[in-house]
């Protein structure tokens, strides 16, 4: 029944944003909840494409034993970690400048913005992470943009006029976290397994 709803919520998500919005706008589930049962799962979904990737570049690449499930789990653990820091921290942020956008200080409304909002990158990491040179796949996780876009006036009632100035913010402060955490990994893959680019 779950995932029912939440193959529904995607749906709606993608299609139908503004109208999806007004619904989880009523909905009285928890932070915790929305977490737990949506973005998990999605998050686990590409976790596994990402160990399969990994795994797959070790067994054709680099061929070398040591590292066959080594490698492939180190960046599955730091996938994970990644994208669960990348939605604590925007919704920090979301929260935090709200009300310099004259928007409702909401911590749970701000998360669940947040979650939504990344729907379609979570769904193309499932593919994306299969190789390196599938990267071109997340072009498409842009439409983010969109639903955060039309998620916060509905969510934060934030005004028309405050809408660019917020989402450029949080957008930039995403890629930073994308880009930092991408390079902390390049290190402690060069750290652990030498050899490893």
């Amino acid at each position: 029944m779950e995932s029912n709803n939440s193959r529904g919520r995607i749906r709606n998500m993608l299609l139908f944003p503004k109208w999806e919005w007004k619904v989880i706008n009523l909905e009285k589930r928890t932070l915790k909840e929305t977490f737990i049962s949506y973005a998990l799962p999605l998050v686990l979904l590409g976790s596994v494409s990402e160990f399969i990737g990994s795994f797959l570049f070790v067994r054709n690449v680099l061929d070398i034993d040591a590292y066959r499930f080594s490698l492939p789990l180190i960046h599955t653990g730091f996938f994970i970690f990644l994208q669960v820091l990348t939605i604590m921290l925007t919704t920090v942020f979301v929260y935090g400048l709200s009300g310099s956008f004259l928007s409702i200080k909401d911590y749970s409304r701000s998360g669940k913005i947040v979650i939504y909002s990344y729907t379609p990158v979570y769904l193309l990491y499932i593919l994306a992470n299969l190789h390196s040179s599938l990267a071109f796949i997340m072009l498409p996780g842009l439409y983010s943009i969109v639903l955060l876009w039309t998620g916060l006036p509905v969510m934060l009632q934030t005004p028309t006029n405050k809408l660019p100035g917020f989402v450029i913010i949080l957008v930039i402060s995403v890629f930073g976290i994308q880009y930092i955490s991408e390079i902390l990994l390049k290190i402690l893959t060069s750290l652990i397994f030498p050899g490893v680019s």
